[in-house]
């Protein structure tokens, strides 16, 4: 036997068992078990009018068995929170739900309103194939995808060589990774450590060093990835700074080089700093290959309004076992 007890958020007792004695009501409670749903939606499935299943609608929101969500001109929806974590409540109005009239026909009915969702998504993409690119950006752009990506990847110790005030470093940090910031700039990493201090648990992830491409403070073999963002093409010797970090990586483990493509434009070497005027494919993969990594694999990026990047990465290989 259930003990059932109303939840704080809901109304009197009685007031709740009022509102589930309406065989409507548990046949919609039923219906937002499977999905949350618009009005619209959930007089479709019910065979209702629109008035009629408002009605109800409002009746069981201020009795605190759904919420709305609004969106635009749309309202969505569901079986409140309080109602699904009072799991004895929760059990007694599912049984109940399942008991009410209609159950296979409301079914039917809902399936065909959730495929109309399926198909209204899936025409838009027919009909904008091979030229969705020219109004969307796969992910949102490329910080959405850097932190899908990023998302995808073990909570791994990363080396940020050429951290700068530290934007990649706490994107990681907030992901759960721990993060070995370096930078031959005291004064970039005096920044970045006020940032870290308003950080919390991400701040506290990061750990700072100031340090020259071909002399890193670190010790050989610590990073699961080493990361080189913008930094080659200011690199005395892209060679050397390309071994350190390879020395800095544990076998089986992966350095990353995001850096400019071969370019000509010399203004960048007096606004930016830049020593070399990017890279391209050949080249780059050459010198990361040079550096004793494998499995090489690079891409060029386009830049809306900006120079184009090539990324580049590589395998440390791991030690043959005696």
């Amino acid at each position: 036997m259930h003990m059932v007890r109303a939840s704080a958020t809901m109304e009197a007792p009685e007031r709740l068992f009022k509102l589930l004695a309406d065989e409507t009501r548990l046949r919609i409670i039923r219906a937002l078990l499977e999905a949350p749903l618009t009005v619209n939606e959930i007089a479709r499935t019910l065979a209702l009018a629109q008035s009629t299943t408002s009605r109800h609608l409002a009746a069981m929101r201020s009795g605190g068995l759904v919420t709305d969500r609004r969106e635009g001109a749309f309202a969505w929806y569901s079986l409140s929170d309080s109602l699904l974590r009072d799991e004895a409540l929760a059990t007694v109005i599912r049984d109940a739900a399942a008991r009410a009239a209609h159950s296979k026909t409301d079914a039917r009915r809902l399936e065909k309103a959730l495929e109309r969702r399926r198909t209204e998504s899936r025409d838009f993409f027919d009909s904008v194939a091979g030229s969705y690119h020219k109004i969307a950006r796969p992910g949102g752009g490329a910080e959405g995808l850097v932190s899908a990506m990023t998302l995808a990847l073990p909570p791994s110790v990363v080396i940020d060589i050429g951290c700068g005030e530290g934007e990649v470093a706490l994107r990681l940090a907030r992901l759960g990774h721990r993060v070995h910031a370096v930078d031959s700039s005291r004064a970039m990493i005096a920044a970045l450590k006020k940032r870290l201090r308003r950080e919390g648990d991400a701040g506290s992830r990061v750990e700072t060093h100031v340090g020259d491409t071909e002399r890193l403070p670190l010790a050989d073999g610590m990073a699961d990835v080493v990361l080189m963002s913008q930094i080659l093409h200011h690199a005395p010797r892209p060679e050397a700074a390309l071994r350190e970090a390879v020395r800095v990586t544990r076998p089986g483990g992966r350095v990353v080089v995001l850096d400019l493509l071969k370019h000509d434009q010399e203004w960048t070497r007096e606004r930016m700093g830049d020593l070399w005027l990017g890279f391209d494919s050949d080249e780059l993969e050459g010198l990361v290959r040079a550096s004793g990594l494998s499995e090489i694999r690079s891409e060029t990026i386009e830049v809306d309004g900006g120079l184009p990047l090539i990324a580049c990465g590589g395998t440390k290989e791991k030690a043959l076992e005696a």
